[in-house]
This record gives C-alpha cells, structure tokens and sequence, in this order.
C-alpha cells in the first residue's frame, strides 16, 4: 500500500508537461529609407535641449527597431513583466512598449517641468492628466488588447505606443531588428509583427516542442509620416 500511495504522490508532483518551442527572427527592412530628422523643441529647449530624437523609424543595417511581435491563439495565457515609461529629457522612454491584457501600465517623469501624459485608446479608458516634479508618478490598468498612442499636449513631438496584447506571448524587437518568444506551447497559431510607421504583416504558423526562426520583411510597406514632423 505504501509503494502505491508513493507512486501516486510522484506521479501528481510531476505531472506530464505540454510541449513548448521558441520563436525567434528578425524584423527588416532592405529598401531605402530617409532617418526621420530629429524634433526641434522650439521655446521649450532650455528644459528639452535645441533637439529631441524622432524614434518613429529606427534601422541598424537593415535590422529595424521597434516591432511588436505578438501571437493569437485560443488557449494562449501567460503574464508578462511589470512595464513603466519614462518621460525623461522630454520624450517618452521606452517609444515602444508591449503589455498584456490585464495589466497594469506605469508612466513616470524624471524631469524638472510638467508633462501631461493623453492616451488616444478605444477599448480602454483613455488617459489625460498633468505628471509635474512633485506628482510623478501614474498607475493606469489596461483591460483590452488594443494599440494605443500616448502623447503630451504641452511637447506635441513627444509620444509613446503601447501595445496591449491578448496574452503574455509577445516582444519588441531590439537595435538590430531580432525578436524572441520562448516557451510557446505547441499549436497553431497567427503570429503579428506590428510597426508604428509600416503597419503590419501577419502570419500563420504551426510550432513544436523546437526552436523556429519566423523573419519579418517590411521592405514592401510605405512608412506614413509622422503627425508632428
């Protein structure tokens, strides 16, 4: 009887696990593409400095920066890291961020003069309010998967995306343009590469318990300006 009751006792500490793979690629673009020229601050750069980077369209070689990876299926779950931006030296820090449904956003500011933080969102409540040196702090939670442009009323060159995603299945692309998604349970799925300027490619694909390279040309896409350039 012992013998039994050890075996089932093993058997529930260490159930039968589901198969799980990894994506990886890269996001690029081979085509020629004019850098977007940097904002000027005008009357605001003794706070701002003369000039504040456009990050709407990042290339290292052909690797492109700030693509949002993301995967659609109807059992994918998960929970991603706690994601913060920062409006410090008057833009928005990271420019791109991704969180899942469910979770909440934190912006904050490190520098010396107001920002407002404006959400343009649809599918959850949209944010507007002023951050200043002494309240710098902002907690908003986000309930549906939608992409949501995040701006400042007082610094019309600065902005932000978030992409709220169905589950915690997702990434940005770094410098070079490369992704990573691991630990992806074995099934079909449609797999989005989302880019503020360039729009989007989706693709449907099927993984297994190994690693699959899945790449991303957006050499075919026209970028769309940027509303303050």
């Amino acid at each position: 009887m012992r013998q039994f009751l050890t075996i089932g006792l093993t058997l529930l500490c260490f159930p039968v696990s589901t198969l799980a793979g990894s994506l990886q690629g890269t996001a690029i673009y081979s085509g020629k593409l004019q850098t977007p020229k940097p904002f000027s601050t005008g009357k605001y750069k003794k706070a701002c400095g003369e000039h504040v980077p456009n990050d709407s369209l990042i290339l290292d070689g052909k690797g492109l920066k700030n693509v949002v990876v993301t995967i659609e299926g109807d059992k994918l779950k998960g929970k991603s890291a706690p994601v913060t931006i920062n409006q410090k030296d008057c833009r928005y820090e990271p420019h791109v961020v991704v969180i899942n449904k469910d979770s909440e956003l934190k912006i904050t500011s490190e520098d010396p003069i107001n920002h407002n933080i404006h959400t343009y969102s649809f599918d959850n409540d949209p944010i507007n309010i002023m951050l200043t040196p002494q309240q710098n702090e902002y907690i908003h939670e986000l309930e549906e998967p939608e992409i949501i442009k995040v701006e400042c009323d007082l610094h019309a060159w600065m902005s932000a995306w978030v992409v709220v995603a169905p589950n915690g299945f997702h990434a940005v692309t770094e410098d070079k343009g490369a992704y990573k998604i691991p630990n992806l349970p074995s099934g079909k799925y449609t797999i989005t590469a989302w880019h503020e300027t360039l729009g989007n490619i989706s693709k449907k694909i099927t993984v297994s318990d190994a690693s699959q390279t899945i790449d991303f040309d957006f050499s075919h896409l026209t970028p769309q300006e940027s509303e303050h350039d």
